[in-house]
């Protein structure tokens, strides 16, 4: 504090002709404060160049005539550099940070540290080129008519000491060019080499006079600029896609209820049945709603591919289930074909008198006499349209040489139902389903 006060600097007069100039100067000392606010110099060091960096107050004077320097570099200290000027050599990334210098300043009566502070920034030399321009990059863009649309302009500037980019939207109306007001363009990534700026367009509602004009995204620097053109175009492609997508959903719809129907079709038709009550029995002067054939004689039971044999299956199951549980009326000869008569004429009048024949075909039937039944059902039934046959393939067999012709053209066109074992045995199973739907339409009380 002592050091306050007036201070006059007056030559010395040397004659009587001699002028007299003084200069005074008041110097005013305040105490230090916690808060330090030292305002730093900044220094541009570019890669790969050599570069040195000089105390800001002694950057004048000689190394001789300086003081001694301590150096400190991000808080961290220099030991080996005690001079007014640092020798950086060649320029690295590393060189980047806060220098701060101090030194001792003294006079006859005091002495004080002056200190000094340096930010030094690495940077590489000014670009050579234009913009690139990174967004939009399509010459055409769709919109939907009185919808709100932003376009964005993006672009790479590469790095310039003095970086002032110029990035901005215009739109030209045949001959006319305006400037669209856009928000500022702010940068969205920034490296040593280059810097991206972006800026946005607002256009509140998209118009048919917006579709005649031509955006530009203009992007500028000091060597030169660079401009993408973007026409709008009304998307039309909306009501298509709506269109296409509802027919691919309802030909999907439509394929999905067609397989459901063809899996389930005869439970549908059961199904109707049950609550149509229709009997298609009444007025058509017949006995029997089936006659059932099967070959009366099976060596070797184990070619069905279960325990159960044919003539199981006719004389135990058929009425079991059809005529139990479902009511309809069944003809086997040897449970009802009265002894006595002749054998030919008797199978055809029993056909005559039934709705439908069944046929239980297996290796057997087919090389034995049963399969003269089936011969003539097939016969009878080009004259009856009542008449309907109902194939079982109880087991795989081949056609004999010997089978009629009319037989064999009627194994290929006539309904065939599969039986399939000990599956095939519950009353529920897909044969009896499959065996009603064939059978004809009755109003039983055991019909469900």
């Amino acid at each position: 504090m002592n050091n306050a006060g007036s201070y006059i600097c007056r030559p010395r007069i040397r004659s009587p002709q001699d002028e007299a100039c003084c200069i005074k100067m008041v110097l005013e000392v305040k105490p230090k404060t916690n808060i330090s606010h030292v305002c730093p110099h900044k220094k541009d060091l570019t890669l790969g160049s050599i570069g040195d960096i000089y105390c800001p107050s002694l950057d004048c004077q000689s190394d001789v005539q300086s003081p001694e320097v301590t150096w400190y570099q991000n808080g961290r200290l220099l030991s080996e550099e005690r001079s007014n000027r640092i020798q950086l050599g060649e320029i690295y990334d590393f060189h980047q940070g806060t220098y701060v210098c101090d030194y001792t300043q003294s006079d006859n009566s005091s002495s004080w540290t002056v200190r000094a502070v340096v930010q030094v920034r690495t940077i590489v030399k000014d670009t050579h080129v234009k913009p690139d321009i990174l967004e939009p990059i399509v010459d055409t863009l769709e919109v939907e008519l009185g919808k709100p649309l932003t376009l964005y302009c993006t672009a790479r500037f590469g790095f310039q000491k003095d970086f002032k980019p110029v990035l901005r939207w215009y739109s030209k109306d045949s001959n006319q060019q305006l400037e669209i007001l856009t928000s500022e363009g702010r940068s969205v990534q920034s490296t040593f080499e280059d810097e991206i700026v972006k800026c946005a367009a607002h256009l509140k509602e998209v118009t048919q006079r917006d579709l005649r004009k031509t955006f530009i995204c203009f992007a500028q620097n000091s060597i030169g600029n660079t401009t993408q053109s973007i026409q709008l175009k009304e998307k039309k492609g909306v009501v298509f896609l709506y269109v296409l997508l509802g027919t691919v959903m309802t030909l999907a719809g439509m394929l999905m209820a067609g397989a459901l129907l063809y899996m389930y079709w005869i439970e549908i038709v059961l199904l109707y049945r049950t609550y149509q009550r229709k009997d298609e029995t009444l007025g058509d002067k017949k006995e029997f709603d089936a006659f059932i054939s099967y070959a009366k004689w099976s060596p070797i039971e184990s070619e069905a591919g279960s325990s159960l044999s044919e003539e199981t299956l006719a004389l135990n199951l058929f009425p079991e289930v059809l005529e139990n549980k479902y009511g309809y009326t069944l003809f086997l000869l040897e449970r009802d074909m009265a002894p006595g008569g002749v054998y030919a004429e008797d199978i055809v009048n029993i056909i005559k008198k039934s709705r439908r024949g069944i046929f239980i075909l297996s290796p057997n039937y087919v090389n034995g006499p049963s399969v003269f039944e089936l011969q003539a059902a097939v016969n009878l039934a080009l004259n009856d349209q009542t008449l309907k046959l109902i194939l079982i393939k109880f087991c795989p067999f081949q056609e004999p040489e010997s089978l009629p012709h009319l037989v064999k053209k009627a194994l290929r066109v006539l309904p065939t139902i599969t039986w399939r074992g000990l599956k095939s045995v519950p009353s529920n199973s897909r044969f009896w389903t499959q065996m009603r739907y064939h059978m004809p339409v009755k109003n039983s009380k055991g019909f469900t």
